[in-house]
Parts: C-alpha cells; sequence; structure tokens
C-alpha cells in the first residue's frame, strides 16, 4: 500500500518508485506494523519512505543502493555528520564496558562539566532522554518556582509533542489539539512573535510562570524573529517576573558553541538541549539557574520539590557520544566550519534562481538552509539572504503549492540529495563537491519541473 496520491503519477514520482523496489517492499510490511509505516511524523512519505542501510560523514546509502548528499543530519543532531570517527571510537569503547549500570558514573559529570562551560546561562544541568521530555521538565520546574499555572508559548514554535506545547504548532493555531483536554490545554496561552502582544498577556494575566521560544524562530528558523526579539523578550520577561524558558534543542551547539544565547549576550533562566548534546545518540538536557534546578533536589521544600526518574537519562552510552562531541565542538570551528558552507550553499543556490528566473529562494541562518519553490520573493539576491519578504504563513509551509514543494523533495532525492522537508541541516563535514553536486541536481529538478508544467 502507497500513500495517497493528489493526482496522476508524474515523471518524478515515476522515477521514484522504479529507483526503490527494495524500500517499496519494505513499506509493504511496515504498513501492516506502524500507523503510517513509520516512526516519526516528519518521516511519512508519498508514495512511500526511502529506507537507509548506512551513512558515513556527509553521505549515505539506501537499501536499494541509492547514494545521497544527506542534509537531514539525524534531524539537525550530527553536526559532525555521520559516524564521527572519535565519537564513534567513544561509543565503541563505553559499550564494552557496559550501557546501564543502574546506577550514577563519571561520564555524566563530564557531561553536565561541558554543558556548564559552553551555555552561558547554565549554573545546573539536569538530563532527560528527549529534547520533548527536557520542554516538559523546563515547564515542571517553572510553574513549581513561581507557583503560577500558566506558560505562554508563541505561534508556530515547535517544542516536543507533550500536552503543554503540543498546541499552535501549525495554522490554524487556535485549532483543538485531540487528545489534550481543555482544561489543560487553557494553561498554554498563544501569541505571535510580537513583544506588543506578549506584553499585553504579561499585563492582562499575572498567573504566568514562563514563556517559551526557539531562538531561532519558528520551526527551527522557518520564520526567523524580528530584529531585537531575543533581547526585548528577556527584558519583558525581567519587568514583569516570568522566567524565560529558551528552547535551543536545535540551536544550542550550533548557532555557536554556546547557542543563540551566547551570540545574543543573554542568560536565560532555562534552557532546554537536545540533538547535537548527545552527539547523534539519544539525549537532552534542561540546564539553567541554580535555584531553579535545585528543585529536583532532595533537600528541596518538600512542598516545591519535582520529582524526576528516567531509566535512561544520561544514559553512558549517550553520554560518551556527548562528551567526545562537545569536546570538539568546544575546542574547535566546527559550528563556524558548517555555517560557513551553508551561507555558501544559500547564495549559490539563489544564484541559480536567478539565472534560470524560478521563483522562490534559499535562506536561513547559522547551518541550516530553507529552500522555497513557487513563490515571488520580492527581496531575493544573487547571496546569502536571512528572511525573505514573504508572509509569515507562507514561509511556514514554505509555499503556497504544497504539491510542488513534495515534487522538489522526491526529485531532489531521484538526483542524490535528501533535504529535511524543503530544508538542509549542513554539518562540518560537507564538502565542497557536496554542494556542487546539490546545485547541480537543483538546477536538473527545477528544469524538469518547469518541463512537467510545475514552475
Amino acid at each position: 500500500m502507497m500513500g495517497h496520491l493528489t493526482r496522476e503519477l508524474s515523471a518524478v514520482v515515476d522515477r521514484y518508485i522504479q529507483q526503490r523496489p527494495r524500500s517499496a517492499e519494505i513499506y509493504q510490511r511496515a504498513v501492516e506494523d506502524l500507523p503510517d509505516g513509520v516512526t516519526h511524523d516528519k518521516r511519512f512519505m508519498t508514495p512511500f519512505p526511502t529506507y537507509i542501510q548506512r551513512a558515513k560523514g556527509s553521505r549515505k546509502w539506501d537499501v536499494d543502493g541509492n547514494e545521497y548528499v544527506d542534509y537531514v543530519m539525524g534531524h539537525g543532531a550530527l553536526l559532525l555528520g555521520h559516524c564521527h570517527p572519535e565519537v564513534t571510537q567513544a561509543v565503541v569503547e563505553q559499550v564494552q564496558k557496559f550501557t546501564h549500570p543502574g546506577g550514577s558514573h563519571e561520564l555524566e559529570v563530564e557531561w553536565a562539566e561541558l554543558v556548564k562551560s559552553l551555555i552561558p546561562s547554565a549554573e545546573k544541568v539536569r538530563f532527560t532522554s528527549s529534547g520533548t521530555e527536557a520542554t516538559h521538565m523546563a515547564i515542571r520546574l517553572a510553574r513549581a518556582y513561581t507557583g503560577r499555572k500558566k506558560i505562554v508559548k508563541l505561534e508556530g514554535h515547535f517544542h516536543g509533542w507533550h500536552d503543554g506545547v503540543a498546541k499552535a504548532q501549525t495554522p490554524p493555531y487556535d485549532r483543538k489539539t485531540p487528545g489534550i483536554p481543555d482544561e489543560i490545554s487553557d494553561l498554554t496561552l498563544v501569541s505571535p512573535a510580537k513583544l506588543e502582544s506578549i506584553e499585553k498577556i504579561f499585563i492582562s494575566d499575572r498567573d504566568i510562570a514562563a514563556i517559551i521560544f526557539e531562538p531561532s524562530g519558528a520551526s527551527y528558523g522557518t520564520v526567523p524573529l524580528p530584529e531585537g526579539f531575543v533581547q526585548g523578550l528577556k527584558d519583558l520577561c525581567d519587568r514583569y517576573g516570568v522566567l524565560l524558558i529558551c528552547d535551543e534543542v536545535v540551536t544550542g551547539f550550533r548557532w555557536s558553541p554556546g547557542g543563540v544565547q551566547a551570540l545574543a549576550g543573554i542568560k536565560p533562566d532555562l534552557t532546554t538541549l537536545a540533538k547535537i548534546l548527545a552527539g547523534g545518540f539519544p539525549g537532552g538536557a534542561v540546564a539553567g539557574r541554580a535555584d531553579i534546578l535545585d528543585l529536583i533536589s532532595h533537600a528541596s521544600d518538600p512542598a516545591k520539590r519535582i520529582v524526576h526518574q528516567g531509566t535512561f537519562n544520561a544514559n553512558p552510552v549517550s553520554a560518551a557520544a556527548g562528551v567526545e562531541c562537545l569536546k570538539i565542538v568546544g575546542s574547535s570551528d566546527v559550528c563556524q566550519q558548517a555555517a560557513s558552507k551553508a551561507a555558501v550553499l544559500r547564495s549559490r543556490l539563489n544564484e541559480r534562481f536567478e539565472d534560470l528566473q524560478i521563483p522562490g529562494c534559499a535562506y536561513g541562518e547559522s547551518s541550516i538552509c530553507h529552500i522555497i519553490i513557487g513563490e515571488e520573493v520580492p527581496n531575493r539576491v544573487r547571496g546569502d539572504l536571512q528572511r525573505p519578504d514573504l508572509p509569515e504563513d507562507v514561509l511556514r509551509t514554505k509555499g503556497t503549492n504544497q504539491q510542488l514543494m513534495w515534487l522538489f523533495d522526491l526529485a531532489m532525492m531521484n538526483e542524490g540529495v535528501d533535504l529535511f522537508s524543503g530544508s538542509a541541516f549542513v554539518s562540518s563535514y560537507h564538502t565542497d563537491e557536496d554542494i556542487d553536486l546539490t546545485i547541480d541536481a537543483f538546477v536538473k529538478v527545477v528544469s524538469e519541473l518547469k518541463n512537467e508544467g510545475y514552475l
């Protein structure tokens, strides 16, 4: 069984299917056992997903032998590329010692020390198994510390899938989230990324414990924040006594070794981390003010104390990978390497948009590149672009023609480039050759889509 197609097969879809007979077979099995045949919403693909067999550096290979320049990079977790030799060696050595001692181990202390040395606001650290768990813990800490019930989140910002943050991830933002009772959902207030709107909420409701946001902008920078927003939000929180939770699950150790907060010169009350934190293995953390994190301590006031278990918190294998990864991040220029390559990728894509007179653009910050196809961009340039002059709803969906973006992703895979829903996480391992291949693929793909009448 294949996913639903919205129109007759195009040459792009036909080629995708022909190149992947083994993936099609595996998908036939998967739909019998897994909802949609996948284990993550972002891995759902029509007509079926591609199944990966191995990966190394900036490349990966599927079960049919197709090779890709990989820009998914573990959903952004692999700043150092696949199977980095030093990280891999650390994991192999740890697996041979123990994978779960059922007790404390020295690596968890070293891991926390590295987080504290890199993240400006980190006075203490508590590890979790994922970014979702980290934001869940941060919100609970904020409520316990302030004695207030409500939180504020921004439209389109993603903080995991737990009940406190699941609402308003995609338009329409006032839509109810199935499975979450109104009594819980009503404790989360939603605001656009406008300081005046947030201030109105702070003034009108004195039961706000915290505000949580992505400092890159909604959905890892798909909708960039206005200039000066991060500092302005910190000032508002200080003025009204609201805790600031900075979700650096994506941006932490990527925008800089100290995340966005180091570049912006702010210290949020709490910071949530994951992805690069664990070097490509499962792992998350809450870092921040010691007086807030100490609510987890057995020495804290029993009336406010947060109970926090977790079978795989600071698992030694994840800790081994995380320690080695953060050592490299902190002692080298890998963040800048990746960011420089992403800037080159964005610039060269925009040059091709101009040369071919194709509507759309490439944009982004740090080591992320977002691509929009089929939209006229008034401020497009033959070079790097941080924020297109497009409405927020267009940015959120990467264009109004979703069928075109779907075909674009499939066609790029046909040419050996795997994007993350029209975006690219660039690693320090990506090469000039990878970028050349990507640009060549882009030219072939937009020409094909144009010939088929989609552009």
